[in-house]
């Protein structure tokens, strides 16, 4: 979904309408430190099921990871960070990311390269 739609269905614009309230949804999202192409991306992921635009700022702010080349760099990444895989882990025990990151994205989802929790 892209921008243009999620905004005409909130019906904040049209082909001969601009609502007011456009400009204070900009104002919050330029607030929130947020790019717009993250925020675009979790309601791509997720859907734009909220009651208003700081409730979905919240909730991106609280389920975003960052933006990764790969299914299979996210999970390696946040494997690490959380200590599942250990620093000295030998180099004789390898590890199939690609068949890691098919169970790891079951409670994550992405678009455009931007990570979110489910």
């Amino acid at each position: 979904m892209n921008s243009q739609n999620s905004l005409s269905i909130r019906g904040l614009i049209s082909e001969s309408h601009i609502s007011s309230d456009i400009y204070e949804i900009a104002e919050k999202i330029n607030d929130s430190g947020l790019e717009f192409e993250i925020i675009e991306a979790y309601v791509d992921c997720i859907g734009n099921y909220f009651k208003d635009t700081e409730e979905l700022l919240d909730r991106v702010l609280d389920s975003y990871y960052g933006e990764f080349t790969s299914d299979e760099d996210f999970t390696q990444e946040m494997l690490e960070q959380d200590g599942s895989i250990p620093e000295n882990l030998p180099s004789y025990i390898f590890i199939d990311w690609q068949k890691t990151a098919y169970n790891f994205m079951f409670d994550y989802s992405c678009s455009n390269g931007h990570y979110f929790r489910n």
